[in-house]
C-alpha cells in the first residue's frame, strides 16, 4: 500500500522516525520513503497503477475453483526459487478475469521486495503492437526509436507480457511478427526470464482460436520451451466486486 507522507501518521510528513537504540534515540528514515521508493519502481517497470503493489498473499483461490490453490503454491515456489533454480519462465491461460494479470504483478513485487536490484518491465500486447505500428508509419520509417524499446525489452532482466495474442495476427504486418518473435527468441537465447498470460488456450473446446491461431506458430513454439504452462481455472472475478 502506498502512503501518502503528507498523511504518514509515523513521520508526520517528515520522512522520518526516532527510534531507541541502545538506549538512545536515533533517526531512522520512515516507512513510507521505502513506499515511494517501491512506486518509483513500480512506475519504472510500466507495471499498472491498479495492479501495484500486490503481493501473492491478495490472490484469494475461489472456493469453486480448488485448483486455484496449486497455482498458488507453484507460484509461490517460482518466487522461493528465482533465480537461482529457475529455468523456465510462466505462461498463465485463462479466462478473461480469472487474475492472470493480478499473479503476474503479485511475482514482480515479490521479486522486487526480494531483489533491489532487480530491473522488471510489463507490457501488453495491444500497447505493443501500438508502439510497433506508431514506428512503422512513420512518415520518414525511421525505426531507431521503437528498435531501442525493442532491445530493452529482449534485455530486461525479468519480463511481464500480458495478454498475448490479444489482436489478431492477420490484421499485423509481417515486421511487427518478426519484432514479436526476435524478443522471446532472443530472451530464450540468452536465458532471460519471462512471464506471459494469455485468455487463448491451447486446445479450446469450445470452437474459439487457440493460443497458436493468435501468436503464430513460431511464437507458440518458442514459448513451450521458455515457459511451463499454467492453467487458471475459475470465473471473472471482476463480476464478483
Amino acid at each position: 500500500m502506498i502512503v501518502d507522507k503528507g498523511t504518514c501518521e509515523r513521520c508526520g510528513g517528515t520522512g522520518w522516525v526516532m527510534i531507541n537504540r541502545e538506549n538512545r534515540e536515533v533517526a531512522q528514515r520512515c516507512n513510507c520513503q521505502a513506499d515511494d521508493i517501491y512506486l518509483t519502481r513500480g512506475e519504472n517497470a510500466n507495471i499498472p497503477k491498479r495492479f501495484m503493489g500486490f503481493e501473492l498473499k491478495t490472490f484469494y483461490p475461489h472456493k469453486e475453483f480448488p485448483s486455484q490453490k496449486k497455482v498458488i503454491k507453484k507460484v509461490q515456489k517460482f518466487i522461493d526459487d528465482y533465480p537461482a533454480v529457475i529455468e523456465k519462465g510462466i505462461l498463465f491461460q485463462g479466462y478473461a478475469g480469472v487474475g492472470k494479470t493480478r499473479l503476474l504483478c503479485a511475482i514482480a513485487t515479490e521479486l522486487m521486495n526480494k531483489i533491489d536490484s532487480l530491473d522488471v518491465y510489463y507490457i501488453d500486447w495491444n500497447d505493443l503492437v501500438r508502439e510497433m505500428r506508431t514506428g512503422e508509419h512513420h512518415m520518414t520509417r525511421n525505426f531507431s526509436e521503437i528498435n531501442r524499446f525493442i532491445e530493452h525489452l529482449t534485455t530486461v532482466e525479468l519480463l511481464l507480457f500480458d495478454e498475448l495474442g490479444a489482436s489478431n495476427i492477420s490484421d499485423l504486418s509481417q515486421w511487427i511478427m518478426d519484432s514479436i518473435y526476435y524478443i522471446f527468441n532472443k530472451r530464450y537465447n540468452n536465458q532471460r526470464v519471462t512471464l506471459c498470460a494469455a485468455n487463448f488456450f491451447d486446445n479450446p473446446k469450445d470452437g474459439t482460436e487457440s493460443l497458436k491461431d493468435r501468436v503464430g506458430e513460431r511464437i507458440r513454439s518458442r514459448l513451450y520451451e521458455m515457459t511451463e504452462t499454467i492453467i487458471i481455472q475459475g470465473s471473472d472475478r471482476r463480476l464478483e466486486m
